[in-house]
């Protein structure tokens, strides 16, 4: 017999591959990294709440790295700008431009297809309760991965 947490964590790794092969389908005549999809869909969803890479880094958890090259091959090819914050210059907040968009549109309805067959039968209430779930996992989750975070900066002396 499966554990409900071993259940919860094997649905919940279906669940975010079957979105994912979703949202990648509608993104593949656009010719699009897996993490410059997330740079689309982040913006699309968060902006101009989150528009930074930090705030990329912060709540996607791609690297640095990945997000510079992610970044700049979207606005290489005019799918996003940027412009630098008035009271930190090094501060460079993003937004979708052009066709980005419409194919960060394309990609979130593609998203919320998949969310909607899977909310089928599934009451608001229901719905209601596992958000209510899911904001405290959060909370946790986030607490444990700045232990974490902790832990690794003691072991190797940044601390």
């Amino acid at each position: 017999m499966i554990w409900w947490e071993e259940r919860f964590l094997l649905e919940a790794a279906k669940m975010e591959k079957l979105y994912w092969s979703c949202v990648k389908e509608a993104a593949r005549e656009y010719h699009l990294t897996p993490n410059e999809i997330s740079v689309l869909l982040f913006l699309q969803r968060y902006a101009p709440k989150w528009d930074t890479a930090t705030d990329m880094v912060q709540e996607i958890g791609m690297s640095k790295a990945l997000v510079a090259r992610s970044v700049d091959c979207l606005y290489r090819r005019g799918l996003v700008e940027g412009e630098r914050d008035g009271h930190d210059r090094r501060v460079v907040h993003l937004r979708l431009c052009g066709e980005g968009v419409t194919i960060a549109q394309q990609l979130h309805q593609s998203g919320c297809r998949v969310s909607e067959r899977l909310r089928r039968d599934v009451t608001e209430e229901e719905v209601q309760t596992v958000q209510d779930i899911m904001d405290k996992m959060q909370r946790n989750l986030d607490e444990m991965i700045r232990d974490m975070e902790g832990k690794v900066k003691s072991y190797d002396g940044t601390r």
